[in-house]
């Protein structure tokens, strides 16, 4: 008795794929058939690996929203001691750890249980009862992005770089950080708000809305990072307005820009 878990993922070149799978497995063995089929045996893991047609591209890409052009097939066989659930498990840690590839995982060809879309990482239940308790919990542990220790602009280009065009904040330059925006956030603040007396930067700012994160640093040197949704009122604000997100720092400002990213992207 066999089944054949599928995982889908993209890659320029075939032998992008075939050298990765070579860095995971050094004693991968690799062979290639009449009919273009690629056959990648190494330890306890055997996959074979072929491109999609361009029918199947766009159909995905249709249905799935996923930028996927090859498929990676792995065969189980009941009475044979390779591709179990685990080592499955490992070659997909490693694409979403390694790669920024969308991914599309479906075990025997049923409906997908992951899915990497744009950056974003999406599991359904389905995906901890065929790898066990806690696996994908585990897995968007590792998908997600550090920010400790990292400045707001290379946190930003992290977002860029896994999330694309899709990712809906955007950082101001030097020149912006004092301008327009902070004049509007002080009319609309009272003047016992110690933003409206301490230096203030507009840091990023969110194009889906009027949210907008900004830094004001007190005397003693202390930074307070806020997210305000401005109203373009022009004015003071009546009390509870503008609305406000207190942040300890600029890197929890941004964890918490981030999850709500994903949570407003996952389906």
């Amino acid at each position: 008795m066999s089944a054949e878990h599928i995982l889908n993922l993209y890659a320029e070149r075939t032998e992008e794929i075939i050298e990765r799978f070579r860095q995971m497995f050094p004693s991968c063995e690799h062979k290639v058939y009449d009919d273009g089929i690629h056959w990648l045996s190494a330890e306890r893991i055997v996959a074979f690996l072929h491109p999609k047609s361009q029918r199947e591209i766009d159909w995905f890409a249709e249905d799935y929203g996923v930028r996927v052009n090859q498929a990676l097939s792995f065969r189980y066989y009941s009475d044979a001691d390779v591709n179990s659930a685990a080592d499955i498990l490992s070659v997909i840690r490693t694409w979403v750890r390694d790669t920024d590839s969308d991914l599309l995982f479906r075990p025997n060809g049923d409906e997908p249980i992951l899915i990497r879309r744009g950056g974003i990482l999406n599991t359904t239940e389905a995906f901890d009862r065929q790898f066990g308790a806690g696996a994908a919990e585990r897995l968007r542990a590792e998908n997600r992005i550090v920010t400790e220790n990292l400045t707001m602009k290379a946190i930003m280009e992290r977002c860029e770089q896994r999330f694309g065009e899709d990712f809906n904040w955007w950082m101001l330059p030097p020149d912006m950080q004092a301008g327009t925006f902070v004049t509007e956030l002080k009319k609309e603040l009272g003047e016992d708000d110690p933003f409206f007396a301490d230096p203030v930067e507009a840091v990023w700012k969110c194009d889906a809305n009027d949210d907008m994160l900004f830094c004001s640093t007190d005397g003693a040197g202390h930074e307070c990072w806020r997210i305000y949704h401005l109203t373009w009122a022009g004015r003071r604000e009546r009390e509870g307005f503008p609305l406000r997100w207190d942040f300890e720092s600029g890197q929890a400002a941004a964890e918490y820009i981030i999850n709500q990213f994903i949570t407003e992207n996952t389906e």
